[in-house]
């Protein structure tokens, strides 16, 4: 058996189903979002961290966000339930196989510590007299050993929480604060003695152990469960089982739809969607509660306003999507009611949603006492929701089917 040809197809298919999905997941609109979003944050953020005073915890702060970046340290096999069977015979021809998995997991858990980086720049460039190409070499490589714990952990199934995330973050945690501060070298030598006695106690304890194949199995079940859940928020995935769930407390919004006229059934249907179906209402949630803390971050009167206005449209772009929940249901087409019925269904359910979000942030901004910005913020936001959603949004309908 040809281990490395073996690896090559299962990670070109790999490749191939990701890129199905990325077509819709990067799309202009959300890169347009994306892009806005990070280059408010970042120039928001550098200017906090300007502001900040010299006796800053930065090497704590630092530490601990550096260690959620450090510890997870998942391997992508991209083991199938029937390489039980078939590939158990051959286990001792995989060790291409998983050479191969092991460079290309450090190669994506590299461009996750990255974004970990990239977050901290600003602030270690700030306080940290420690270089930051050297600071970054050595996350690289500490990246690496975390990688290789954790694979070796996994073989270990009759104690498989020896070590665990949580004593991996604690290390990380200890280990770059120790790096940033002033601290007697002779602490550095008995912090990598302890690492050294604990590489060599996994490596000896694991090394005659056998793969763990349904524990690697199922965490590469679970790997794609968490890549198709995110891709459904922007497009239908055959392989998830969507389940309904029963939001007793958000049945007040079927008050406004409860006349059970003819005329009404696709803005019942809707709302039941919102309200039960996918993660739609979660994203209207999540999404208002980060607008709520940028908009009260945001240093001027009118930049409150843009900002509101930049979380409306990223609402709106990823609510949007309920239009095209239903398309593959047969009963919704036998429904005795014009398309038109169906559009002015959603197109209300998404203005009625904006509009809520806009007063939410205005009463924020009014609680705060920020006057201008509240009258700015509500007659900036209904104008521009009227546009997004009877303009914008009712173009973009003719695609819809």
């Amino acid at each position: 058996m040809n281990s490395e040809k073996l690896w090559n197809e299962r990670f070109s298919r790999y490749v191939v189903e990701v890129r199905r999905y990325l077509r819709y997941m990067l799309n202009d609109h959300l890169l347009f979002v994306v892009l806005i979003g990070l280059s408010a944050g970042a120039v928001i953020y550098e200017k906090w961290v300007r502001e900040l005073s010299p006796q800053f915890p930065y090497a704590i702060v630092e530490a601990f966000v550096l260690a959620l970046f450090v510890t997870p340290s998942s391997v992508r096999t991209f083991l199938q339930e029937a390489d039980i069977v078939f590939l158990t015979p051959a286990e001792t021809k995989l060790r291409p196989y998983i050479q191969r998995s092991l460079l290309f997991s450090f190669a994506v858990q590299t461009l996750f510590l990255l974004v970990g980086l990239l977050v901290i720049v600003p602030l270690h460039l700030r306080f940290a007299s420690m270089p930051l190409s050297f600071f970054s070499f050595f996350l690289w490589i500490w990246k690496g050993w975390n990688v290789w714990i954790h694979w070796r952990e996994t073989h270990w199934v009759e104690r498989k929480e020896i070590f665990s995330n949580i004593g991996r973050f604690l290390l990380n945690g200890v280990v770059v604060y120790l790096l940033l501060v002033d601290v007697p070298k002779f602490l550095f030598l008995i912090l990598l003695v302890i690492v050294t006695c604990i590489t060599i106690y996994f490596w000896n304890e694991t090394k005659r152990k056998p793969l763990p194949w349904e524990a690697l199995i199922w965490q590469e079940a679970q790997a794609m469960r968490r890549f198709y859940r995110l891709a459904n928020l922007f497009t239908d995935v055959p392989h998830m089982k969507e389940k309904a769930k029963r939001r007793l407390w958000l049945d007040v919004l079927l008050r406004f739809s409860s006349d059970f006229h003819k005329e009404e059934a696709f803005r019942y249907l809707y709302v039941r969607t919102f309200s039960r179906a996918g993660d739609y209402f979660g994203i209207y949630v999540r999404l208002t509660m980060i607008g709520c803390v940028l908009i009260y971050i945001v240093p001027t009167e009118y930049g409150k306003a843009l900002a509101a206005c930049f979380f409306l449209y990223a609402t709106g772009i990823q609510l949007f999507v309920l239009s095209n929940h239903h398309r593959g249901h047969v009963l919704v087409r036998l429904y005795p009611l014009p398309s038109s019925t169906r559009k002015k269904a959603v197109l209300q359910l998404l203005f009625l949603l904006l509009v809520v979000q806009n007063l939410v942030f205005v009463l924020i901004l009014t609680i705060r006492n920020y006057w201008v910005s509240s009258a700015w913020t509500l007659g900036l936001g209904l104008c521009f929701i009227y546009w997004l959603v009877f303009g914008y949004f009712s173009n973009r309908w003719r695609g819809i089917k």
